[in-house]
């Protein structure tokens, strides 16, 4: 439960930030997005600059994976464009 808590609470995080811009996001929002209690978002993230690190953190990432198997590939300026 603690685990999926976080990734909740970051996939909330992300679709204000995507719909609303940075400045709208607010603890009490991403709880209610995410269907939560607003204090499990300062359990997980003290900071609302935390959540917002480990939101971009997760994305990063997810693409760096994906240009390492793209650089990995055959073809790999191919890859990379399709990437793009």
């Amino acid at each position: 439960p603690d685990a999926k808590n976080r990734v909740v609470l970051l996939d909330a995080a992300e679709q204000l930030l995507i719909e609303d811009g940075y400045a709208a996001v607010t603890s009490r929002r991403v709880a209610d997005r995410a269907g939560l209690k607003p204090q499990l978002v300062h359990y997980y993230f003290r900071t609302m600059e935390d959540l917002f690190l480990a939101v971009f953190h997760r994305r990063a990432e997810e693409g760096l994976a994906v240009l390492s198997t793209a650089l990995q590939s055959p073809q790999p300026l191919w890859a990379l464009w399709r990437f793009s």
